[in-house]
């Protein structure tokens, strides 16, 4: 068995990170980069205070949602 340099099958294959990191905002399998950077660039109290943000949002909208049914 001789070792050639151009056997397809024992030659390693570069595998790109599941995650862009390049100019490109979303990699092949749609997950946007930025929204990770930008969350990990917070303090973990910051992150939280955007939970809280999001979750009394959405509470808001359900509410908005139950009051227009309501009245019809």
């Amino acid at each position: 068995m001789s070792n050639e340099s151009g056997n397809s099958e024992n030659a390693l294959r570069e595998v790109p990170p599941p995650y862009s990191t390049g100019s490109s905002i979303t990699g092949g399998d749609g997950i946007d980069a930025s929204l990770i950077a930008a969350s990990l660039a917070m303090t973990p109290w910051e992150r939280m205070l955007a939970n809280d943000d999001a979750l009394n949002f959405a509470d808001s909208l359900r509410q908005a949602m139950l009051n227009r049914h309501a009245k019809a």
